[in-house]
């Protein structure tokens, strides 16, 4: 009896915390407040959080105590013992009531020494709904993830001078005293994110060193406030130019898209500009990569080291090891179902909406099906990648016009302006590197629609089979996996038009009149 009035007791907790959490409103401007909830040491709160005005603090302090900006953090931030600012209130205070009186004291015993010199300050007594106020239980404090790109990366290095130990360090576990384990060593550094980011399963060398963070409370945003903010108040003190220190002037929720970024300089680790990926033992031809490529079209280094800044080959082997959580080179390269594999992220882009019209009907090339055509247009056993060319389509290669007329009934024969749409997608291909090498020629191209269509068994080249070809008029209950003939056209035509976001044409006059109502177009 005990153990069902538990269960059902946690279920409750669990469907109230549910709904509680969905009736929050996130402040799109929070304009530099604090959410006061500490709801790993209270739970659940009897008179709800604390919506802080930081920055509202921060400007009287600053004016009744005559100090400037900077110099007012030490009335409320303890330091550690490195001098520097920790950017919580009181820390490791684990015990709900000692936190409580912490706060309580710390906060009332300011506004009263402030009151006692005549001027305007906060509650002075202990009056719950001063602070914890009705009407911000609905709402809920979030600031948009602040993204240290590649050009603000750049603009540290040159006003630094290249002085890349101010901000990268390494922790050595070898090292027996703790105090002297974080060393700064050239040639290592390397992203934040791969030791103070939690959320992330890491393999386990990486696992030893974010345990010691855990142990530290040095998340993401614990780590980068500590070591960004303190050195922006230490340049601002010494009258240098400085970066922020306001909440909302980092977390502006405004990002540089990848080609903005795309002549920004990327971080030096003496990496090549081309790698040839070559297994030991593998029986497969080497791949040529251009490295110097990715890195230019993307805004991370992560999106393919997602754990250290060290060749794919130290963590992956042709049978998998340790150090690499037993993935193999086929898997780290091919995974249909990582994003940070190479055919994994190359799945990602075509989701994209230019070029999910075709892709939406081809199914992603898995590895254990593949063939010669498709293993060879990246394992050439070249060292040299091969020169990207765009192509162009050839009026007297591809119909200007294309008559659907199989099946008409009460509608008149549809009109496809066939080289119109081919050119079209084409030029969209050739704005994409990665889509023209690829694609590298019209055949490639002719599949987005003739998709079952094997090049090397066509009677005629550039004359792939028609659609009536291979789907009957009427439906194949023995065939389950080919639609009917209209079904194929209707589904593969406005499927595409949908995911490629075209307005026209979705309906069925704009495709082909109903007969007998020419200039009375309707459905």
């Amino acid at each position: 009896m005990k153990k069902m009035f538990l269960l059902v007791l946690s279920v409750f907790i669990f469907l109230a915390m549910t709904i509680y959490s969905k009736s929050q409103v996130v402040l799109k401007e929070p304009e530099n407040r604090v959410e006061i909830a500490h709801k790993e040491v209270f739970g659940i709160l009897q008179y709800g959080k604390v919506i802080f005005e930081h920055q509202k603090h921060v400007d009287s302090m600053a004016k009744i105590l005559n100090k400037p900006q900077e110099l007012v953090c030490q009335e409320c931030h303890l330091k550690d013992k490195y001098n520097d600012f920790v950017f919580s209130f009181q820390e490791n205070i684990k015990n709900p009531e000692n936190l409580k009186n912490a706060y309580h004291s710390k906060c009332l015993i300011c506004h009263q020494k402030i009151s006692a010199q005549g001027k305007k300050t906060g509650p002075e007594i202990l009056s719950c709904r001063d602070c914890h106020k009705k009407v911000n239980e609905k709402f809920e404090v979030k600031y948009p993830i602040f993204e240290f790109d590649f050009y603000l990366h750049d603009k540290h290095v040159k006003k630094h001078e290249k002085d890349c130990s101010l901000c990268h360090h390494i922790y050595d576990m070898e090292e027996k005293n703790k105090e002297l384990a974080l060393v700064y060593e050239k040639g290592t550094e390397q992203s934040c994110y791969y030791c103070h980011d939690f959320t992330k399963k890491r393999g386990p060398e990486l696992s030893k060193i974010v345990k010691v963070a855990k142990e530290k409370n040095l998340n993401m945003e614990n780590s980068c406030h500590k070591l960004c903010l303190n050195c922006h108040m230490q340049n601002k003190l010494q009258g240098l130019n400085a970066g922020p220190l306001e909440c909302s002037k980092c977390h502006t929720g405004k990002y540089k898209t990848t080609e903005e970024l795309k002549e920004v300089s990327r971080p030096e680790r003496d990496q090549p500009d081309k790698v040839f990926l070559n297994v030991e033992e593998g029986r497969m031809k080497g791949v040529a990569f251009k490295h110097n490529f990715h890195e230019k079209n993307n805004k991370t280094c992560r999106v393919c080291h997602h754990e250290t800044l060290k060749a794919c080959r130290d963590c992956h082997s042709l049978q998998g090891k340790e150090e690499g959580g037993f993935v193999n080179t086929l898997t780290a390269f091919h995974s249909l179902n990582s994003e940070i594999s190479c055919q994994g992220c190359h799945k990602q882009m075509t989701s994209k909406k230019e070029c999910s019209g075709c892709h939406y009907f081809i199914a992603p090339i898995k590895t254990e099906v593949g063939n010669r055509e498709i293993c060879n247009r990246c394992h050439t056993g070249k060292k040299e990648p091969e020169e990207i060319k765009s192509f162009t389509v050839s009026s007297d290669k591809v119909k200007e016009e294309v008559i659907i007329k199989h099946i008409e009934k009460e509608f008149e024969p549809a009109k496809i302006p066939h080289y119109k749409m081919v050119k079209k997608l084409t030029d969209i291909s050739n704005k994409s590197s990665m889509a023209t090498y690829f694609h590298k020629d019209i055949q490639t191209m002719c599949k987005g629609c003739h998709h079952k269509s094997k090049e090397d068994a066509e009677a005629q080249k550039n004359k792939p089979p028609l659609c009536a070809s291979c789907h009957s008029i009427s439906f194949d209950s023995k065939a389950l996996g080919r639609p009917r003939l209209q079904s194929a056209y209707h589904s593969m035509c406005i499927k595409c038009h949908e995911n490629m976001g075209l307005e026209k044409p979705r309906k069925c006059h704009e495709c082909h009149e109903r007969k007998g109502s020419k200039g009375n177009a309707h459905n």
